[in-house]
């Protein structure tokens, strides 16, 4: 993993160790150490938090400003190409940006397509077993754990999304290298400057938001937008198969 911002290098969480965290806990700003279990210095300042909570709600809000609809767009034609021609979409990050994968797979196995249809979108999240991520890191290498599934499961013309903050993740990098040797489609959500993979794939969902949790409140905004867009065009879809009619 780089040690520059990214999901594991601690960038998005600097803040409670400053200047935000004495004002939230005035009790503490000596410097004492607390002693193990002992909450009679933790009293927080209620003003102050609410101040927080604003101020990180503007950067959040800043964040969602510098998504690109358009790139968010000409990714979700690729998705809703993927479910038409019966072709695979292949979703992973590290960390926070693993959850999002998860979410944004879920949502599209189970929310965007009636359970009546039986034609779904092949889509897999492939940080959701630890088991086959511990094996590749413990007996290959943690720049192993998506490169060597993508090999496993990706296809010629199959469409891989990553999710990274930072956008210079090696293990990510590795692994859309190999997706793009095997001729699939690729695309990946980065922040910061975007790092090596902005300029790797070929949808990049970017966000220039230079905090590493703005930066992932976009992400998953963009992955709702995603499921949003996918959900209406296939309904559309197969409500003018039916009917002859588009429907919502």
């Amino acid at each position: 993993m780089d040690p520059s911002p990214g999901e594991g290098s601690g960038e998005g969480y600097s803040r409670w160790t400053g200047d935000q965290a004495v004002k939230m806990y005035p009790q503490v700003s000596g410097g004492d150490p607390l002693e193990p279990n002992d909450i009679s210095k933790m009293e927080p300042d209620p003003r102050s938090i609410h101040q927080e909570l604003v101020r990180y709600l503007g950067e959040s809000q800043q964040a969602l400003q510098m998504i690109d609809a358009e790139a968010v767009g000409r990714f979700t034609a690729s998705v809703i190409r993927c479910w038409d021609e019966d072709r695979q979409l292949l979703l992973f990050g590290n960390g926070g940006s693993a959850a999002t994968a998860t979410h944004l797979a879920e949502d599209l196995a189970t929310y965007a397509i009636p359970f009546s249809e039986p034609k779904r979108l092949r889509v897999l999240c492939l940080n959701d077993s630890p088991s086959i991520i511990t094996a590749l890191g413990n007996d290959l290498d943690f720049d192993a754990i998506f490169l060597e599934q993508v090999q496993q499961w990706a296809r010629p013309g199959d469409l891989v999304l990553t999710m990274s903050g930072s956008g210079n993740s090696s293990n990510l990098i590795a692994a859309i290298q190999r997706a793009e040797q095997l001729g699939c489609e690729t695309a990946a959500m980065t922040g910061f400057d975007g790092g090596e993979l902005r300029g790797l794939v070929d949808h990049p969902l970017h966000v220039e938001v230079h905090q590493m949790q703005p930066a992932q409140d976009a992400h998953m905004v963009m992955a709702h937008m995603i499921i949003h867009a996918f959900r209406v065009a296939v309904r559309n879809v197969l409500a003018q198969r039916t009917t002859g009619s588009s429907g919502s």
